[in-house]
């Protein structure tokens, strides 16, 4: 056996210029599949972190019926002991802490103009707790749950626009409360901010759980918000909360991440798709040149192969010879293709380039690779796979040369 492998080694290496030839397109394929992959990765690293870190968290808690039913009035489907809830939640494992939210909706107005809005009420200490950034702001700060002045609120780059309003200005909010009655509150903008998405910060509003809870007159929240110390632990913690909050008076319901991020998860499918038709491409790419070269190969060694059948080598190991070659070219091509992708990411990685915004976001993205292991792998046992299966062609015709044609070949 170990001579047949060094046999098919020379073999290999004969042809010196086609080999490298061959090794350039294997390579190439698979260098391209681990820069492309590899983007995606990074891309879907990122972008999943920007979704829980901006406020989405690992896992969310709501009431069953926020699922079954529409509301009928402000938060009548929000949940009662909030805080037993809570407090319940962390006491469990890998869990940083946990956030109340409302989500309400109503209109805002400068007096002159009013806007339908899109508002979240937060409790900043537990969201600065969990390490959520809301958005970039473009100007002013955070909100602050010890203030005493007016009512602190933030608002999207688009709505402040669209209000004529800068910081310090004051606007008025107006909603339905809990019993069907219109409440409003007034408030100071203290910051306006940049989500990077313009449909959002055309609505958006951001204002303290308390000055919410009484706007809308209603101590219940809309969902609690649960950050953990790494996004790999979710479905561990997932499962380790759920039996424990079935005790509780109110039937609730975890969601994870996942499940909540619609956007990840559409911009994952869509170029998850757009990698395996690259996949496909590269695989017949290498499958039909390198048929080519190796059926080149065969008629350059007819004479070689008849003085081996006419020696009594069996066909089935001329067969076994050329399917053998062809691994190895794939195995030498993988390797180069491998480091070369390796090195190319590296360089990528540090020439801080970054790409237009994606549709519907207002913020540059930066053109990342991530080296992704599982991926170097796919990529090298598609190659060999590739190389493999073009010589089953070449090596059956081999093998079925008629001893005499083949020696009188020229």
């Amino acid at each position: 056996m170990a001579k047949f492998l060094l046999l098919a080694f020379r073999n290999v290496f004969r042809n010196r210029r086609r080999t490298l030839m061959t090794l350039f397109m294997v390579g190439g394929g698979v260098a391209g599949l681990l820069l492309v992959g590899g983007f995606f990765a990074r891309m879907f690293w990122g972008l999943r972190e920007h979704t829980i870190n901006s406020g989405l968290g690992h896992i969310q808690i709501f009431t069953a019926d926020h699922f079954n039913r529409d509301e009928v009035r402000a938060l009548d489907t929000g949940i009662d002991n909030w805080r037993q809830v809570a407090a319940t939640v962390k006491t469990g494992g890998h869990v940083r802490g946990v956030a109340p939210r409302i989500e309400f909706y109503g209109m805002v107005s400068n007096g002159d103009k009013s806007s339908v809005f899109m508002g979240t009420a937060v409790d900043p200490v537990a969201e600065n707790g969990l390490g959520f950034f809301p958005t970039t702001f473009t100007s002013g700060h955070d909100l602050d749950s010890k203030s005493g002045g007016e009512v602190e609120a933030l608002v999207g780059a688009g709505l402040a626009k669209s209000m004529n309003v800068k910081v310090g200005d004051g606007l008025t909010v107006l909603s339905m409360t809990s019993d069907g009655a219109l409440n409003g509150v007034d408030v100071e903008i203290v910051g306006i901010v940049d989500s990077g998405v313009a449909e959002m910060d055309a609505r958006s509003l951001r204002i303290t759980l308390p000055a919410a809870q009484r706007l809308l007159q209603s101590d219940r929240v809309t969902n609690l918000v649960v950050g953990l110390d790494k996004t790999e632990n979710t479905d561990q913690v997932a499962a380790e909360l759920a039996p424990r909050l079935r005790g509780l008076p109110q039937q609730l319901v975890l969601k994870k991440w996942i499940e909540l991020a619609t956007y990840y998860k559409q911009v994952r499918s869509l170029f998850s798709t757009i990698f395996v038709f690259l996949g496909i491409i590269v695989f017949f790419m290498v499958l039909m040149s390198s048929v080519n070269t190796l059926l080149m190969t065969m008629f350059e060694r007819t004479r070689e192969i008849g003085t081996m059948l006419a020696m009594g080598t069996p066909r089935a190991w001329i067969v076994a010879l050329f399917m053998l070659e062809a691994t190895l070219i794939g195995i030498f091509g993988a390797i180069v293709g491998v480091l070369a992708g390796n090195l190319l990411g590296v360089l990528l990685n540090h020439s801080n380039l970054h790409l237009p915004p994606p549709p519907g976001f207002t913020v540059p993205m930066s053109f990342q690779v991530l080296h992704v292991p599982s991926l170097m792998i796919g990529s090298s046992l598609l190659v060999i796979v590739s190389l493999a299966l073009a010589s089953i062609l070449p090596a059956i015709r081999a093998s079925r040369l008629q001893i005499a044609e083949a020696l009188a070949h020229v």
